[in-house]
């Protein structure tokens, strides 16, 4: 500080103001500030300031923030909601920008959270190597979406600000003995090809249906995808090629191929197959457009059978259909067009979707179980044997067209009654008895108050 005051003396109402928060404990030393990195920092960053019209003495507070995060009572840096719902953006700024918008937050002596969105952004304009530190192997950087948040979110911000990418470390403490640091290429690479291109690690996942096809999808795709977003310069063509080979090509002869076409595990297959397209149509994933027009007409004919599915990669809206669509033979393109029709409100034609649209290749029990539990929506045809069956011998009867979701008709809790007619009987009685009771006694507490 004193050597600060000797060389710049007219920002002593700057320094005064950084110093303030300390009060009596403040010492004013006299390094050389070529042997002070803080203070070297510090008036770099008040100069930065007041070119950018602040008062020198809020710039020299401003300065010396070093700690910054959500505001009060929020979390997480915003980057994997975003990334997550990758129709909402179009260039990767946008998400920098976010967090950069919500880590813009000070905390110290003199802050409490307050929005400080310029020194921040000096801060980050100066960031040339980052650090994740890993206390617990409870989560890897692939399992779950908050590494690629904080760590995957301030490199892209500093990517944004600066055109450079910073150098990433993973550090390892979680034993004090055996303390380590790992470039973060060599800890993401390690983990995909250890754990979730693994047979060994596949295979037992899917022993639990739905659940283990899920964490392929959740746990594993969506959080490649946020690294890729994040740091494309990690996530190559190549790990996309290999999830390919993986789980839909089956290149360990596990059967994941054709676990992903049983029962709901067909929904999360879609969805994986979406954030494929989503991948390459946003230019991420460089693979051949008859690779493209094949994992496309996959996802048409899944979608057709069982609707969307839930993720913000398949949104009715997504800018990835339009850019699919073209690519899709006339009837796939048919089938889809009738499938984001529906999921927008629209009523569609009955014909509008092929009968070939539904997949003949679903197993007899599937099939079996999808005729007893599900009403087909209308623009899907049902298949020849089906509608013969429900139509032999009865006369059509005109009905007025009931309102339509992506999958159901509205009537649900009526069909709900006509298929457990029991179990509602009896809740029915308990609720008259009920009902009675209440006001038997409602009608004897007068009487016996008058008595």
């Amino acid at each position: 500080a004193a050597t600060l005051e000797r060389e710049h003396p007219e920002l002593a109402p700057a320094l005064e103001a950084a110093l303030a928060p300390l009060g009596e404990h403040a010492a004013r030393g006299a390094q050389a500030l070529a042997d002070n990195g803080v203070a070297r920092q510090w008036l770099l960053r008040v100069r930065a300031l007041q070119a950018d019209g602040v008062a020198v003495q809020q710039a020299g507070r401003e300065a010396a923030w070093r700690i910054f995060g959500d505001a009060p009572g929020a979390y997480g840096a915003g980057v994997n909601r975003l990334v997550e719902r990758s129709g909402a953006w179009r260039e990767r700024s946008e998400i920098a920008r976010v967090y950069l918008t919500r880590m813009g937050h000070a905390y110290g002596l003199d802050a409490q959270g307050e929005a400080a969105h310029r020194a921040f952004d000096l801060g980050v304009r100066n960031v040339a190597r980052s650090y994740h530190g890993r206390a617990s192997h409870l989560y890897g950087l692939l399992d779950n979406n908050d590494a690629f948040d904080y760590l995957g979110g301030l490199s892209l911000a500093a990517e944004t600000l600066t055109g450079n990418v910073p150098e990433a470390y993973v550090l390892y403490n979680a034993d004090a003995a055996r303390a380590d640091v790992e470039p973060l290429q060599a800890a993401l690479m390690r983990e995909l090809r250890g754990r979730f291109l693994n047979p060994a690690w596949i295979a037992p996942l899917m022993k639990h249906g739905y659940a283990g096809a899920r964490t392929f999808s959740q746990e594993f795709l969506e959080n490649l995808w946020g690294w890729q977003v994040t740091r494309p310069d990690i996530v190559r063509d190549w790990a996309w090629d290999e999830v390919q080979r993986v789980y839909l090509d089956d290149a360990h002869g596990i059967g994941v191929d054709k676990f992903l076409e049983t029962g709901h595990a067909q929904q999360v297959k879609a969805h994986m197959l979406a954030l494929m397209l989503v991948a390459a149509h946003k230019g991420a994933w460089k693979t051949p457009e008859a690779n493209v027009r094949r994992l496309g007409e996959d996802l048409t004919r899944l979608v057709a059978r069982n609707g969307l599915p839930g993720s913000g990669h398949t949104a009715p809206n997504h800018p990835m259909w339009t850019w699919l669509q073209p690519q899709l033979q006339p009837a796939s393109r048919a089938a889809l067009t009738a499938v984001l029709e529906r999921a927008r409100g629209s009523r569609v034609a009955a014909s509008a979707t092929p009968q070939a649209s539904r997949d003949e290749s679903a197993t007899p029990r599937a099939r079996a179980s999808e005729r007893a539990t599900r009403t087909p929506a209308p623009g899907i045809a049902r298949t020849a044997a089906t509608a013969a069956t429900a139509t032999a011998g009865a006369p059509r009867a005109a009905a007025t067209p009931a309102r339509v979701s992506e999958l159901h008709r509205t009537s649900q809790a009526r069909a709900l009654v006509a298929r457990h007619p029991l179990p509602f009987a009896l809740i029915a009685l308990v609720l008259l008895a009920l009902v009675a009771l209440g006001l038997r006694r409602g009608m004897a507490a007068p009487r016996a108050a008058v008595a």
